[in-house]
């Protein structure tokens, strides 16, 4: 059940905050970074309830361009009966990934997907948030210094050669290191009566 609640929350998200995007810049990036073998961004968007038809459970939202979105929450979104109209609805989508190189004495390459859901208690208005890890080893399984490229070998045996930006990198890679990626993501939505 918490599955199916995180993919209704995440649809709302990208309802909102991708619709949003799309139009003349109405998210409003709050952070953009990167560093070495790393990069994130956050992006946070709000609407406005328009109307609220509990009985068909459809939401009629006004985006802050003045969009009108309209999504259908299923029976798994509780607290669906404390929204009203003029409620202001807050999406915020955080993404980043990290690469680095290391030793991999007997380590396989492998991949491993972790998912952790929150929502607001019943009763409250609706709030949620949904974080995915996950995370991918793949073994250098060639170097080509001439031309500047890396073969990577992933979990399943399959192979790809890359073209390295930094060829300085490659000074540091030795067949047989793990590079490792990490991508974490993170949606969280929440539901608020503006205050007079």
């Amino acid at each position: 059940m918490k599955t199916r609640w995180a993919f209704v929350m995440i649809g709302v998200v990208m309802i909102v905050a991708l619709g949003c995007a799309k139009r003349e810049g109405t998210t409003a990036p709050v952070a953009q970074s990167s560093g070495p073998g790393s990069a994130s961004a956050l992006v946070s968007t709000t609407a406005t309830v328009e109307d609220v038809d509990q009985r068909t459970r459809m939401v009629t939202l006004r985006t802050a361009d003045g969009e009108i979105v309209h999504f259908q929450g299923d029976e798994s979104m509780r607290n669906l009966t404390q929204v009203r109209k003029g409620d202001q609805v807050t999406a915020t989508y955080y993404e980043s990934i990290a690469l680095r190189l290391r030793e991999a004495e007997g380590e396989q390459p492998r991949i491993a997907v972790s998912e952790q859901v929150e929502r607001a208690p019943l009763g409250e208005k609706p709030a949620g948030m949904v974080v995915r890890n996950a995370t991918l080893t793949a073994k250098v399984a060639a170097i080509d210094r001439a031309r500047e490229t890396v073969t990577l070998e992933g979990p399943q045996g399959g192979k790809i050669t890359l073209k390295v930006q930094d060829p300085a990198n490659l000074e540091r890679a030795h067949v047989g290191h793990l590079v490792e990626a990490t991508y974490r993501e993170a949606v969280s939505i929440s539901v608020q009566t503006p205050t007079k």
